[in-house]
Protein backbone atom coordinates (compact mmCIF):
# COMPACT_ATOMS: atom_id res chain seq x y z
CA UNK A 1 0.00 0.00 0.00
CA UNK A 2 1.36 3.41 -0.97
CA UNK A 3 2.55 5.65 1.86
CA UNK A 4 0.58 8.74 2.78
CA UNK A 5 1.71 12.27 2.01
CA UNK A 6 2.44 12.70 5.72
CA UNK A 7 4.72 9.65 5.77
CA UNK A 8 6.57 10.78 2.63
CA UNK A 9 7.17 14.20 4.19
CA UNK A 10 8.37 12.75 7.50
CA UNK A 11 10.75 10.37 5.72
CA UNK A 12 12.55 13.43 4.34
CA UNK A 13 12.34 15.49 7.55
CA UNK A 14 13.86 12.58 9.47
CA UNK A 15 16.82 12.38 7.10
CA UNK A 16 17.28 16.14 7.42
CA UNK A 17 17.17 15.86 11.23
CA UNK A 18 14.15 18.14 11.37
CA UNK A 19 11.01 17.96 13.51
CA UNK A 20 8.45 15.64 11.96
CA UNK A 21 4.79 16.49 11.40
CA UNK A 22 1.74 14.79 12.89
CA UNK A 23 -1.79 14.53 11.58
CA UNK A 24 -2.86 17.17 14.12
CA UNK A 25 -0.30 19.83 13.17
CA UNK A 26 -0.03 18.96 9.47
CA UNK A 27 -1.97 22.00 8.27
CA UNK A 28 0.06 24.38 10.48
CA UNK A 29 3.51 23.36 9.24
CA UNK A 30 6.26 25.98 9.26
CA UNK A 31 9.62 26.64 7.65
CA UNK A 32 11.40 23.56 6.37
CA UNK A 33 8.31 21.44 7.02
CA UNK A 34 6.26 23.49 4.55
CA UNK A 35 9.16 23.51 2.09
CA UNK A 36 9.39 19.71 2.19
CA UNK A 37 5.67 19.51 1.45
CA UNK A 38 6.36 21.36 -1.80
CA UNK A 39 9.50 19.32 -2.50
CA UNK A 40 7.58 16.02 -2.27
CA UNK A 41 5.23 17.18 -5.02
CA UNK A 42 8.13 18.50 -7.11
CA UNK A 43 9.91 15.18 -6.74
CA UNK A 44 6.85 13.22 -7.87
CA UNK A 45 6.52 15.57 -10.86
CA UNK A 46 10.19 14.99 -11.71
CA UNK A 47 9.76 11.22 -11.60
CA UNK A 48 6.63 11.17 -13.74
CA UNK A 49 8.04 13.69 -16.23
CA UNK A 50 11.30 11.76 -16.59
CA UNK A 51 9.58 9.31 -18.95
CA UNK A 52 6.48 9.48 -21.11
CA UNK A 53 4.91 6.11 -20.39
CA UNK A 54 5.40 4.93 -16.83
CA UNK A 55 3.08 1.92 -16.37
CA UNK A 56 1.87 3.22 -13.00
CA UNK A 57 0.39 6.31 -14.70
CA UNK A 58 -1.69 4.44 -17.29
CA UNK A 59 -5.45 5.03 -17.26
CA UNK A 60 -8.05 2.86 -18.99
CA UNK A 61 -10.62 5.15 -20.64
CA UNK A 62 -13.78 4.70 -22.68
CA UNK A 63 -16.39 7.03 -24.09
CA UNK A 64 -19.59 6.86 -26.09
CA UNK A 65 -19.72 8.61 -29.43
CA UNK A 66 -22.04 11.52 -30.19
CA UNK A 67 -23.79 11.29 -33.54
CA UNK A 68 -22.36 13.93 -35.88
CA UNK A 69 -19.46 14.84 -33.55
CA UNK A 70 -15.97 14.23 -34.88
CA UNK A 71 -13.84 15.98 -32.19
CA UNK A 72 -13.81 15.16 -28.48
CA UNK A 73 -12.06 17.51 -26.05
CA UNK A 74 -10.09 16.30 -23.06
CA UNK A 75 -12.46 18.26 -20.87
CA UNK A 76 -15.50 16.49 -22.33
CA UNK A 77 -13.79 13.14 -21.83
CA UNK A 78 -12.74 14.04 -18.26
CA UNK A 79 -9.08 13.50 -19.16
CA UNK A 80 -7.56 16.91 -18.45
CA UNK A 81 -4.80 15.09 -16.55
CA UNK A 82 -3.54 13.54 -19.80
CA UNK A 83 0.21 13.57 -20.42
CA UNK A 84 0.41 11.15 -23.37
CA UNK A 85 -2.27 9.27 -25.29
CA UNK A 86 -1.54 5.75 -26.52
CA UNK A 87 -2.98 6.04 -30.02
CA UNK A 88 -2.14 2.40 -30.77
CA UNK A 89 -4.59 1.28 -28.09
CA UNK A 90 -7.85 2.64 -29.57
CA UNK A 91 -10.57 0.06 -30.12
CA UNK A 92 -14.10 0.48 -31.36
CA UNK A 93 -17.25 -1.42 -30.34
CA UNK A 94 -20.31 -1.07 -32.54
CA UNK A 95 -22.65 -3.05 -30.31
CA UNK A 96 -22.54 -5.59 -27.50
CA UNK A 97 -23.06 -8.45 -29.95
CA UNK A 98 -20.18 -7.31 -32.16
CA UNK A 99 -16.45 -7.82 -31.82
CA UNK A 100 -14.11 -4.95 -31.00
CA UNK A 101 -12.09 -3.57 -33.88
CA UNK A 102 -8.91 -1.50 -33.84
CA UNK A 103 -8.98 2.11 -34.98
CA UNK A 104 -6.06 3.06 -37.22
CA UNK A 105 -4.03 6.10 -36.13
CA UNK A 106 -3.52 8.98 -38.56
CA UNK A 107 -1.27 11.99 -38.13
CA UNK A 108 -3.18 15.25 -38.38
CA UNK A 109 -1.54 16.06 -41.72
CA UNK A 110 -2.61 12.65 -43.08
CA UNK A 111 -6.12 13.32 -41.88
CA UNK A 112 -6.23 16.76 -43.53
CA UNK A 113 -4.87 15.40 -46.81
CA UNK A 114 -7.23 12.45 -47.09
CA UNK A 115 -10.37 12.73 -44.96
CA UNK A 116 -11.00 16.25 -43.64
CA UNK A 117 -13.00 17.40 -46.67
CA UNK A 118 -15.20 14.32 -46.48
CA UNK A 119 -15.80 14.60 -42.74
CA UNK A 120 -16.76 18.28 -42.88
CA UNK A 121 -19.45 17.72 -45.50
CA UNK A 122 -22.33 19.85 -44.12
CA UNK A 123 -24.94 17.44 -45.48
CA UNK A 124 -23.79 14.73 -43.08
CA UNK A 125 -24.00 12.15 -45.86
CA UNK A 126 -20.50 10.87 -45.10
CA UNK A 127 -21.24 9.88 -41.50
CA UNK A 128 -20.52 6.24 -40.81
CA UNK A 129 -18.77 3.78 -38.49
CA UNK A 130 -15.38 5.32 -37.52
CA UNK A 131 -12.25 3.62 -38.84
CA UNK A 132 -9.52 6.11 -37.94
CA UNK A 133 -8.32 8.06 -34.92
CA UNK A 134 -6.27 11.27 -34.89
CA UNK A 135 -5.34 14.20 -32.67
CA UNK A 136 -5.68 17.82 -33.76
CA UNK A 137 -3.29 20.65 -32.75
CA UNK A 138 -5.48 21.46 -29.73
CA UNK A 139 -5.12 17.89 -28.41
CA UNK A 140 -8.71 16.98 -29.25
CA UNK A 141 -9.35 13.36 -30.21
CA UNK A 142 -10.90 13.00 -33.65
CA UNK A 143 -12.85 10.15 -35.23
CA UNK A 144 -13.09 9.53 -38.95
CA UNK A 145 -15.57 8.98 -40.52
CA UNK A 146 -17.74 11.12 -38.25
CA UNK A 147 -19.93 8.78 -36.16
CA UNK A 148 -23.43 8.33 -37.48
CA UNK A 149 -24.78 7.03 -34.16
CA UNK A 150 -24.53 7.82 -30.45
CA UNK A 151 -24.25 4.17 -29.44
CA UNK A 152 -20.65 3.37 -30.35
CA UNK A 153 -18.04 2.80 -27.64
CA UNK A 154 -14.41 3.85 -28.01
CA UNK A 155 -11.79 2.47 -25.61
CA UNK A 156 -8.17 3.49 -25.17
CA UNK A 157 -5.33 4.11 -22.72
CA UNK A 158 -3.65 7.34 -21.72
CA UNK A 159 -0.84 8.26 -19.33
CA UNK A 160 -1.74 10.69 -16.58
CA UNK A 161 0.16 13.59 -15.07
CA UNK A 162 0.67 14.08 -11.34
CA UNK A 163 -2.08 15.69 -9.26
CA UNK A 164 -0.42 17.49 -6.37
CA UNK A 165 -0.83 15.89 -2.95
CA UNK A 166 -2.43 18.16 -0.37
CA UNK A 167 -4.10 16.20 2.41
CA UNK A 168 -2.11 14.26 5.00
CA UNK A 169 -3.64 10.96 3.89
CA UNK A 170 -3.24 11.53 0.12
CA UNK A 171 -1.14 8.96 -1.74
CA UNK A 172 0.89 9.23 -4.93
CA UNK A 173 0.96 7.17 -8.13
CA UNK A 174 4.56 6.07 -7.48
CA UNK A 175 4.79 2.36 -6.52
CA UNK A 176 5.68 1.78 -2.88
CA UNK A 177 9.03 0.16 -3.61
CA UNK A 178 10.18 3.33 -5.41
CA UNK A 179 9.14 5.83 -2.75
CA UNK A 180 12.78 6.27 -1.72
CA UNK A 181 13.27 7.95 -5.11
CA UNK A 182 10.75 10.61 -4.06
CA UNK A 183 12.78 11.22 -0.89
CA UNK A 184 16.05 11.43 -2.82
CA UNK A 185 14.80 14.23 -5.06
CA UNK A 186 12.98 16.03 -2.25
CA UNK A 187 16.22 16.03 -0.22
CA UNK A 188 18.04 17.46 -3.24
CA UNK A 189 15.72 20.48 -3.17
CA UNK A 190 16.09 20.79 0.62
CA UNK A 191 19.90 20.74 0.39
CA UNK A 192 19.79 23.37 -2.36
CA UNK A 193 17.66 25.52 -0.05
CA UNK A 194 20.27 25.14 2.66
CA UNK A 195 23.15 25.87 0.30
CA UNK A 196 24.58 22.40 0.93
CA UNK A 197 26.00 21.83 -2.56
CA UNK A 198 27.82 18.57 -1.81
CA UNK A 199 24.81 16.75 -0.38
CA UNK A 200 22.58 18.22 -3.09
CA UNK A 201 24.85 16.72 -5.75
CA UNK A 202 24.90 13.36 -3.98
CA UNK A 203 21.10 13.29 -3.77
CA UNK A 204 20.78 14.18 -7.45
CA UNK A 205 23.25 11.45 -8.43
CA UNK A 206 21.32 8.89 -6.40
CA UNK A 207 18.06 10.09 -7.93
CA UNK A 208 19.45 9.72 -11.47
CA UNK A 209 20.64 6.17 -10.73
CA UNK A 210 17.28 5.27 -9.23
CA UNK A 211 15.40 6.58 -12.28
CA UNK A 212 17.56 4.37 -14.50
CA UNK A 213 16.72 1.39 -12.30
CA UNK A 214 13.02 2.21 -12.53
CA UNK A 215 13.23 2.29 -16.34
CA UNK A 216 14.96 -1.08 -16.41
CA UNK A 217 12.40 -2.68 -14.11
CA UNK A 218 9.23 -1.05 -15.42
CA UNK A 219 9.80 -0.10 -19.07
CA UNK A 220 12.86 -1.65 -20.70
CA UNK A 221 11.79 -5.25 -20.25
CA UNK A 222 13.23 -7.80 -22.65
CA UNK A 223 10.74 -10.20 -24.22
CA UNK A 224 12.05 -13.57 -25.38
CA UNK A 225 10.38 -16.14 -27.59
CA UNK A 226 10.73 -19.71 -26.41
CA UNK A 227 11.48 -22.44 -28.93
CA UNK A 228 8.74 -25.03 -29.34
Amino acid sequence: MASSYLVLINNVLRDLNEVELTSSNFSSSRGIQTAVKDYINRAIDDIINSDTEWPFTVINKSFTTVAGTRLYTRSALSTTDTKTVDFDSFTFLEASDKKETTLEYLTYSEYLDNYHERDTDPTGNSRAIPEYIYEDPQNNIGLSPVPDKATYTVKYYYYATHTALSGATDTSLIPTRFETVIAEKAKYYAFVLRGDVQNAQLSQMQFDKSIKRMRVELINKQLYMRAV
